[in-house]
């Protein structure tokens, strides 16, 4: 069969593919290719030709993807991949999905390791969640095992996901966010020596010193002459050489997959976590339960099934309860808060639902591009998580009070995220005793005030009643 002959001027590279010279990803008359270059093209090929790359998309662990009779260069390969929908990144994600792309690389190397085949990478840049389901993505990865060591990326793996997880399970949550957008070198083995408070390296001795003799093995072994350090590489090439250095290559990914499914992450530490789960009307100081709110949810409900929207963006979403009646009715969903217990807490849900609904730890009023690999920033949430349906529910008056925006700029960014409806609560000034969230009293904060920010902005703005009667959802439409 001839191959189909793609024109370069047709193709858009994609600008964050550039790392691996063995396979760029391109677009094309809206697919998604990578183009494998000629000198790895026959090994690829044969990976689909014996059934490993269609073992692996059967089993959920990579992104569905085929060998096409494209070509772009003189004998190389172009295969196409289904587009995960929407690219979120570690540090957009809640820590237990940070331990299941973890887990998800881990369990891809072992697979890999029983046919001589490695990952070349151990960072989570080529693990993308579809919904709440993780999927490998970066074919080029795949390549055959090195006999002097047993996984050349073991410290990018310790720098992006062991260390970070550390942070975590001690409740370094922002630190360890912080560093990971560290693309580089994520968090080093010194980040977390002086991050992990003194408790938890009491508590957990063996994972401290795990940490600590690499760093100090290192020091001494670049102190040997030159003659001993390889004679010392010589001798370790030759004990992994072989079958015997497969079986040990094998229980070295084992007990590191093992190292991360020990790690036990807290939930549900903080105060809004807890937001649909307490009965208390006392907890949020407001006289209210969210047990009480079937009003509002009734409200939704309906409106829900008005718009029937393909996708969904929940804004402030916290656990996720609304997030979930969209995802029920048919609808992609995103789920994005900046309170990272809570979006665990949705993320668990989801998984256990099966639902297609992507949990982010996200703040979309930030809308400036993130930095990323080599100078090329990554696309702001405000472009990659752009919906159908945008919804803001008890989120206004947080985002007035906490990020100091008035009405017109938090309209404004709702605008720039929704492609047609946009629902949004208005909730009235709280009194100071409820904390952080308290309004102050501003000239434009109203009903009234916001439903003019946005009539400049959609066609059509109707009022609906939400609970308690205090407040009111403004349905929008472009």
């Amino acid at each position: 069969m001839a191959a189909l002959r793609i024109p370069l001027e047709e193709r858009r590279w994609l600008t964050e593919s550039f790392v691996d010279p063995n396979g760029r990803l391109f677009e094309w008359q809206g697919g998604l290719y990578r183009e494998l270059s000629p000198t790895y093209a026959p090994f690829w090929t044969d990976l689909f030709k014996q059934g490993v790359v269609r073992e692996f998309i059967r089993d959920g662990l990579f992104v569905n993807s085929e060998i096409t009779s494209a070509e772009t260069t003189p004998g190389g390969v172009v295969v196409k991949h289904h587009r995960v929908p929407v690219v979120s990144y570690c540090f957009e994600w809640s820590p237990l999905m940070l331990k299941d792309a973890a887990l998800l690389t881990l369990d891809l190397c072992i697979r890999l390791s029983a046919q001589g085949l490695t990952l070349q990478d151990g960072h989570p840049w080529n693990v993308l969640f579809d919904g709440p389901n993780p999927v490998f993505i970066d074919l080029s990865s795949i390549v055959p095992a090195r006999a002097d060591i047993l996984w050349a990326p073991y410290q990018q793996f310790c720098n992006f996901f062991l260390y970070p997880l550390y942070l975590y399970s001690a409740g370094c949550d922002r630190l360890a966010r912080s560093l990971l957008h560290e693309y580089l070198e994520g968090v080093t083995d010194g980040d977390v020596l002086a991050g992990l408070p003194l408790s938890f390296k009491l508590r957990h001795p063996r994972r401290t010193l795990g940490i600590l003799m690499p760093r100090l093995l290192a020091r001494m072994f670049e102190k040997l002459p030159q003659e001993m350090q390889n004679n010392f590489l010589s001798y370790s090439a030759k004990l992994n050489h072989g079958p015997a250095g497969g079986k040990v290559r094998l229980k070295f990914l084992e007990s590191l997959r093992k190292k991360i499914e020990e790690i036990r992450l807290p939930s549900a530490r903080s105060h809004w976590a807890k937001y649909y789960a307490t009965s208390d009307k006392t907890y949020f100081l407001t006289d209210l339960s969210p047990a009480d709110w079937t009003a509002k949810q009734d409200a939704v409900d309906k409106i829900l099934q008005q718009v029937s929207p393909a996708t969904v963006l929940d804004v402030g979403t916290n656990t996720g309860r609304y997030a979930r009646m969209a995802a029920a009715k048919g609808s992609r969903v995103i789920a994005c808060d900046v309170d990272v217990s809570a979006i665990d807490l949705c993320y668990g849900e989801a998984r256990k639902n099966r639902q297609n609904l992507l949990p982010v730890v996200a703040n979309v009023f930030s809308r400036s591009p993130i930095p990323g690999r080599g100078g090329v920033a990554c696309p702001p949430a405000a472009e990659r998580f752009r919906s159908d349906l945008v919804m803001g529910l008890a989120v206004m008056h947080h985002v007035v009070a906490l990020q100091r925006l008035n009405i017109d700029r938090v309209a404004d960014t709702f605008d720039t995220l929704c492609c047609r409806w946009l629902l949004l609560e208005f909730v009235p000034p709280l009194k100071p005793k409820v904390g952080a969230s308290a309004v102050l009293s501003l000239d434009d904060y109203s009903s009234d005030g916001l439903q003019a920010c946005l009539r400049k902005r959609f066609k059509r703005v109707v009022r609906h009643p939400s609970y308690p009667k205090e407040r009111e959802l403004f349905l929008c439409e472009k």
